[in-house]
């Protein structure tokens, strides 16, 4: 008999089987059973993702695809939500891994019945460095300091489904980019209590050129946009040294790439 699944990991995925079938078996290594994995495809156009869910034969896996018309990465992880039968929600993206006691501890720190979400410290990996080093600041939780950058990790995250009901429509469909940092500043708005955990949960993999490198000017105007739908007020950049911890605040303003990405282009026009 099939138990009802206490935690579910949302993992959207395009492609890359390699990756997804890493992810999906830290699922199965996980020392808690009752839970449950919903792979949302977005439109795969190299592999058949469901026949290698298939291969799992496992029930507790579960495969959709995103209807024509529907794309990106909210839309993906608003369908797993959808499908979700669990009042906790794991992200996991599709290249990432989770640690043998995430959903064991999701568990224990989540009360179902409160709208919570939570973030980790996450382990950073690489193909090139398999064993990856901790990321080495954990950002306490501040709301000020929320609405001027965002300092939650997606891949060491984890909510109730009260805390996504919070928000009024879930992640933004229109977002492709930024699309969590919208989502848990509507969070932390509507009274959701956030919690940083200093615990590894996650090992979330470092690709060669990421999105920030990749795509820094889209990425920024990702930022600005949230900003702008939400009605941040302008701020100067320097004011995130007064609240971030010490060593988050230099790594952050001390580095050109990173105060690019954060700064408030509409402060000048103030």
């Amino acid at each position: 008999m099939t138990r009802t699944p206490v935690v579910s990991f949302l993992i959207p995925a395009k492609n890359r089987p390699k990756e997804l079938k890493a992810a999906l078996a830290s699922c199965l290594a996980q020392s808690l059973d009752e839970w449950e994995a919903l792979v949302v495809d977005d439109h795969s156009d190299r592999i058949d993702l469901q026949d290698l869910v298939k291969v799992f034969a496992d029930r507790r896996i579960r495969y959709s695809r995103l209807s024509d018309g529907e794309t990106g990465v909210s839309a993906a992880r608003n369908q797993a939500i959808a499908m979700a039968h669990s009042p906790r929600l794991l992200t996991l993206d599709s290249d990432d891994l989770n640690h043998p006691h995430r959903a064991a501890r999701c568990l224990e720190l989540l009360d179902a019945n409160e709208p919570q979400l939570i973030y980790t410290r996450v382990r950073l990996f690489s193909t090139a460095r398999p064993a990856g080093r901790p990321k080495p600041v954990l950002q306490p939780f501040c709301a000020a300091l929320l609405e001027m950058f965002n300092f939650i990790t997606n891949p060491g995250t984890a909510f109730t489904r009260k805390a996504f009901d919070a928000t009024g429509g879930g992640f933004r469909n229109s977002l492709s980019l930024a699309e969590d940092y919208d989502l848990y500043l509507r969070m932390a708005r509507a009274g959701v209590t956030i919690r940083a955990i200093d615990e590894e949960h996650v090992s979330y993999r470092k690709h060669p050129e990421g999105t920030l490198h990749r795509r820094q000017a889209e990425l920024h105007e990702a930022v600005m946009t949230v900003r702008r739908l939400n009605e941040v007020k302008p701020f100067p950049v320097e004011a995130i040294r007064a609240l971030a911890v010490p060593e988050l605040a230099r790594n952050l303003l001390d580095n050109p790439a990173q105060r690019m990405l954060w700064q408030d282009d509409r402060w000048s026009n103030v």
